[in-house]
């Protein structure tokens, strides 16, 4: 089975907002492999469907994929692998994603031993390690650490080929910045993620950017911008992933700074978008 063909189709597919589409023909590729007794191809395919999975929201169909694939390589003797390894950060960041915060750090830092012996110091599959135990350190309140793991990624991506990954740990920083109420760095880190954004305008990760701005135009009493911002934000995450919890928390944040404006009508509007998504998950 050509892996790479399927998710280069997969990744097509998303890409043109065929987000159904796309999961079923991931699932019935996966499903293929199984039945071809193709452990290692059934097992990246799982993998590619714990994120899929964890981006719309669907924690108990992320966790089983994730199970599914660290079974098939344990049960083909990989599992002191970086294969293996690398299905348990997928693992992990579905945890994390669904707020399973304690067990995601564990998975971690088991992942981090197996790639320590497999895995040159430099891998870039350190940077995804590290960026990922920082988001999940933000989720538990450590905006300290969490800053230090994204320093530690960052330090392993190299423009311009990973431009997008940057632009991405440079909103985080931001957010943890944020956190620490050094909202002058912050700004700072953030004005250096949508530089590189400015040039990736299909980049679902906007999203997190505009958010971010949206946060901190909030919090110096500039309630419409922020409104403006966390609109985008929303637009973003509808266009790439459809309306999802995220583009519900968008919404609900761009009711909060309309509300905080005495745009009552439009924080109403996004109060009934946020309940409506919501309600259909």
């Amino acid at each position: 089975m050509e892996v790479s063909k399927i998710l280069a189709e997969y990744d097509a597919m998303l890409a043109a907002g065929r987000r159904r589409e796309a999961g079923e023909f991931l699932s019935e590729a996966a499903d293929v492999a199984a039945r071809e007794d193709d452990a290692v191809s059934e097992a990246s395919l799982r993998g590619e469907l714990t994120g899929y999975w964890r981006v719309f929201g669907e924690p108990e169909k992320s966790f089983a994929s994730a199970e599914r694939a660290l079974f098939l390589l344990e049960s083909r003797g990989l599992g002191e692998s970086a294969a293996y390894a690398t299905a348990l950060l997928n693992y992990a960041t579905a945890k994390t994603a669904f707020r399973m915060t304690d067990e995601a750090l564990a998975l971690y830092g088991r992942v981090a031993e197996i790639y320590e012996k497999t895995v040159a110091p430099g891998d870039y599959r350190f940077a995804s390690l590290y960026n990922n135990m920082a988001q999940a350190l933000m989720r538990a309140g450590r905006a300290s650490e969490a800053l230090g793991y994204f320093e530690r990624s960052l330090a392993l991506l190299s423009p311009p080929e990973d431009a997008a990954e940057i632009a991405t740990c440079r909103t985080n920083m931001a957010y943890c910045l944020t956190a620490e109420k050094k909202l002058d760095e912050a700004e700072r880190s953030l004005a250096l993620a949508e530089e590189i954004y400015s040039a990736l305008p299909d980049d679902p990760h906007l999203a997190s950017a505009l958010s971010c701005r949206g946060q901190l135009s909030y919090i110096r009493g500039e309630y419409a911008r922020a409104a403006e911002y966390f609109a985008k934000s929303a637009e973003t995450v509808e266009r790439f992933f459809g309306r999802t919890a995220n583009y519900a928390a968008a919404c609900r944040s761009c009711a909060k700074s309309f509300e905080a404006a005495g745009m009552a009508d439009e924080a109403a509007k996004y109060r009934a978008l946020a309940d409506a998504a919501r309600g259909a998950r």
